[in-house]
């Protein structure tokens, strides 16, 4: 399940602050409502963190200008999302594929579309990484993605990494969303 909290930016390290807080107000929220939480999160050191009593109960928690997004699962879960905003194209270079570069400049025309494209497939990729535990330690490049307009405005996301669901969504025409969750076993 999927939950967020919007907040109004008051200046870099107060956000850091305030996001923090929500996130962890978000998460013993689901816990609460989903699990019967709470439960104690746990880190041990640059790991992801974890829910300490727990069997098989994975959250993420991503933070932007203005939004907190906080995800729990019964599976393992990642998730991350972004403002839409202008982007250093040295940084697309680093993490997209030619294949994802062109579809990304294909919009520059467009006003806000290429800096769209990017940010979907900037999150993608994060929430991958934050699902997997592996954080910037794995290549952005190595998990790569095509996002194809489907039907009522979802986009249709296939990727390179197999045993992943992926969803997304904007929210408040400003932000993109993204979800990363293991693929269920079908095969019991």
């Amino acid at each position: 399940m999927i939950y967020l909290t919007e907040y109004d930016p008051a200046g870099r390290l107060q956000d850091r602050e305030t996001e923090y807080r929500l996130g962890r107000e978000l998460l013993q929220f689901a816990l609460a409502r989903d699990y019967g939480g709470p439960y104690q999160v746990v880190q041990k050191g640059y790991g992801k963190p974890y829910l300490e009593g727990t069997d098989g109960i994975d959250f993420s928690i991503s933070h932007t200008e203005g939004l907190v997004v906080c995800g729990v699962s019964g599976r393992r879960i990642g998730v991350d999302v972004e403002h839409i905003r202008s982007f250093d194209e040295r940084l697309m270079e680093r993490i997209c594929t030619e294949e994802e570069i062109a579809y990304i400049m294909a919009g520059k025309e467009e006003p806000g579309t290429r800096e769209e494209k990017f940010f979907r497939f900037w999150t993608l990729k994060e929430s991958f990484l934050k699902a997997t535990g592996q954080g910037l330690s794995r290549p952005m490049r190595d998990a790569a993605f095509f996002i194809r307009a489907g039907e009522n405005q979802r986009q249709d996301i296939m990727g390179t990494v197999s045993g992943w669901d992926f969803s997304q969504f904007r929210y408040r025409d400003r932000f993109i969303i993204s979800i990363c969750e293991e693929e269920t076993n079908n095969d019991l």
